[in-house]
């Protein structure tokens, strides 16, 4: 087998186990993953951004952004109450500010969301195991019972 064979198998792979990985995942997974996500491609925005490589920064700062949008997506504002507002407006000032330091070409500006970010992954890695490990069905019934006062 050729080596480009072989990459083009790798990625086939690689594709297919993250693709299994999302779908099987908790929604406690998939919000890690984009906390991830998002702090590596904060980080890359910043290097791309410092090195003057316009077309890399803008490639991350554009998945940076995808990221925002899934995580603002996510939000529940009619189960979630004020939590939830808190939340979605915290995830839009992100987006905002990563917009503002892509056009400044600022990575300094990106510092406060990385601290954001950082801040929310730390605090999401604390939750009890028996919310890491819920179902989407069953944190929707709690939920619901929580916020039905």
């Amino acid at each position: 087998m050729n080596m480009e064979m072989s990459n083009k198998l790798a990625q086939v792979y690689a594709s297919n186990y993250i693709e299994t990985s999302i779908s099987e995942a908790t929604p406690h997974k998939l919000v890690s993953l984009l906390y991830e996500g998002a702090l590596k491609h904060l980080t890359l925005t910043k290097i791309f951004s410092e090195k003057k490589d316009f077309e890399k920064k803008s490639e991350h700062s554009n998945k940076l952004l995808s990221i925002f949008t899934a995580l603002k997506s996510g939000v529940d504002l009619e189960v979630g109450g004020e939590v939830s507002e808190n939340m979605y407006n915290l995830y839009d000032y992100c987006y905002r500010k990563t917009v503002e330091a892509s056009v400044r070409n600022d990575a300094r500006m990106l510092d406060e969301v990385q601290e954001i970010i950082q801040t929310l992954n730390e605090a999401w890695m604390q939750m009890p195991d028996n919310l890491k490990k819920a179902s989407k069905s069953d944190l929707d019934k709690l939920l619901k019972n929580e916020f039905r006062t």
